[in-house]
């Protein structure tokens, strides 16, 4: 009887040796992760972008190599710039930039975002800007999805031109994933 439970044990200390071994190696997603950000906002961004309110204002984003400038309406105008970093997104000590931002490429949803952050971000998910070919009565155009939270929500388009983002305002498209509220 004592050499069954002793064999027991030792059964049950190898299976969790091995089950141990086994979490301690990871995914394959986690070896292939990038481990700096981007030096420079993808050329498919580097544009003037317009989004339409439907109050006769225009929301605006203009990326460029490395600068971006976002003029947004909320209860009045607002102006945003920023520049992005090149940083090691394993360092364990980071220098505190507060006007700082760093990217990252994603892909999800069946397009590729590019993820910007604050140099000093805390929490959250940064905001996710990615652009993709949709369909509108057969014509194709350039949409920047604007997106955020966890699961890449995307809260509005951006269009080329002023004249496309006023034709096309808040308009959803199919196969997006967008904010539950929205």
């Amino acid at each position: 009887m004592e050499e069954y439970i002793l064999k027991r044990k030792k059964i049950i200390l190898f299976l969790t040796f091995t089950f141990g071994l086994l979490f301690m190696i990871g995914s394959p997603n986690q070896a292939s992760a990038a481990t700096h950000s981007l030096r420079v906002f993808p050329h498919v961004l580097r544009h003037t972008w317009y989004h339409y309110d439907g109050n006769g204002r225009y929301d605006r984003i203009t990326f460029g190599y490395k600068r971006y400038i976002g003029h947004y309406y909320y209860d009045g105008w607002s102006t945003y710039y920023g520049k992005i970093h090149y940083r090691n997104l394993h360092a364990t000590k980071v220098s505190h930039h507060p006007n700082w931002m760093f990217a990252t490429p994603v892909y999800a949803h069946h397009m590729h975002w590019t993820n910007v952050y604050g140099w000093n971000q805390g929490a959250g998910d940064g905001e996710y800007y990615g652009v993709k070919v949709r369909h509108y009565h057969g014509i194709p155009i350039r949409v920047l999805n604007d997106a955020g939270g966890a699961d890449i929500w995307t809260s509005q388009h951006y269009y080329a031109t002023k004249k496309v983002a006023r034709n096309l305002g808040n308009k959803h498209f199919k196969g997006v994933l967008y904010y539950p509220s929205y």
